[in-house]
């Protein structure tokens, strides 16, 4: 070969050379992969989320199952307590229209520098598997959020498809293997209270003391008042709004429901309202669970308390279907307060329904949302100062000593 072919040659491999790089320069710069799903597309090419009858999702410790019933969702892991809809349907559609920012081809076996190999023990390589399936049981999709991408964004991959490992910006932050997050966490509501009484722990037969009010705007007073006691506005003032906004911590088996019952601290919370409801509250410090012994600090015999109680609830009502009417009351003015009353009526009687469904079953509840009734008597009341009480020995609150130094006289009158 002469030197003219070798120079032909090497200017053609030069030629080839920059026209692949120019050509993966510009396939970088499209974002474009050789996998299944590019840039700006959806994870899922098609996604029939409305067919969702089952969600499963597992981390490397937890899983949480959900079933649909008819239009309602139910935590298997709760004995089929009812799912927050709202955040289920959320999460479903997030998961359809969840895009992707950017494509790498990576198979299976690099699942786990990504964090979504589902086989791996530990928790930053395992990722959270969501499965999906409809009603007959037949997979949907299935995915897993991994972990942070140093560029932003988390790793998601679909299970159906080995071409490539995907990154997005979507950040699931409900998306947990946590039963108890998933709970419909609606509770009672209690309003207008007109008394609360408390029983000493251990003694639920027994009344450690109660507060009462004519209406729900006037001020309580603590029956048994003894004369130099004044009530203590301050600690009956967080009493008003006593479980009015409740939300519960998690659910508990209802197999622990006789062990509460038994408990030895058990205290008996009973509140009254205008509107004639009367709830009675079972409470329970939460039993300590010691940590497995290769866990647990040689120095510790058992776990720190935590600030939760065990609960259980019942309700009834007196609901006065019948309205007092007024004297001369025209017959005009009697419909409209009639039909008022009626509407009044009706709303007492489904806030009723609603709140039976919550007996029979054990919660948990943080201390903080049961700590004002928590304090014991002398915390309601002020001891007032007693007119005339003789001042301890030594005292004269009337008169004010002064100590000076000793003084020695000489017969110059100057001390020494």
């Amino acid at each position: 070969m002469n030197k003219k072919s070798v120079i032909i040659l090497w200017v053609i491999a030069i030629a080839l050379g920059i026209s692949v790089a120019i050509l993966s320069s510009k396939k970088s710069d499209s974002g474009k992969a050789n996998t299944a799903r590019a840039r700006g597309e959806t994870l899922l090419a098609s996604f029939p989320g409305a067919n969702v009858s089952k969600l499963v999702i597992s981390s490397a410790t937890n899983t949480v199952t959900m079933d649909k019933n008819g239009n309602d969702w139910t935590i298997a892991e709760r004995e089929n307590y009812p799912a927050k809809i709202t955040n289920i349907n959320a999460l479903i559609r997030a998961i359809g229209e969840v895009k992707i920012n950017n494509a790498i081809e990576a198979g299976p076996s690099y699942a786990k520098r990504f964090g979504v190999d589902v086989e791996a023990k530990v928790a930053e390589q395992h990722g959270r598997l969501i499965e999906m399936s409809d009603a007959s049981g037949k997979n949907i999709a299935s995915i897993v959020i991994g972990k942070e991408s140093e560029s932003g964004g988390l790793f998601i991959r679909n299970m159906a498809d080995e071409t490539g490992i995907y990154v997005t910006n979507e950040p699931f932050p409900t998306a947990t293997a946590e039963a108890k997050d998933w709970l419909d966490d609606e509770f009672i509501k209690v309003e207008k209270i007109t008394s609360v009484g408390i029983s000493p722990a251990g003694k639920p037969e027994e009344t450690e003391w109660k507060l009462t009010r004519s209406d729900e705007n006037a001020e309580f007073t603590l029956d048994g008042l003894k004369a130099g006691e004044t009530i203590n506005a301050t600690n009956t003032s967080a009493i008003k709004s006593l479980l009015g906004y409740a939300r519960f911590q998690d659910v508990i088996s209802k197999s622990k429901l006789e062990a509460h019952q038994k408990a030895a601290d058990l205290r008996k919370l009973t509140i009254s309202t205008k509107d004639g409801f009367t709830y009675t509250v079972m409470l329970s410090a939460k039993p300590n669970v010691a940590p497995p012994s290769a866990l647990a600090n040689a120095q510790e015999s058992s776990a720190p308390p935590e600030d939760a109680y065990f609960m259980t609830v019942a309700v009834t009502a007196d609901i006065k279907k019948e309205r007092q009417k007024e004297k001369e009351e025209k017959p005009e003015d009697a419909k409209v307060k009639d039909d008022a009353h009626a509407a009044a009526v009706k709303k007492l009687e489904e806030k009723l329904a609603t709140e039976k469904a919550y007996e029979g079953q054990l919660y948990e509840v943080s201390k903080y949302l049961i700590d004002a009734v928590l304090k014991p008597r002398s915390e309601f009341i002020t001891q007032a100062p007693v007119v005339g009480e003789t001042p301890p020995a030594g005292l004269n609150p009337g008169r004010i000593e002064a100590t000076t130094p000793p003084i020695s006289v000489d017969g110059t009158g100057i001390g020494q």
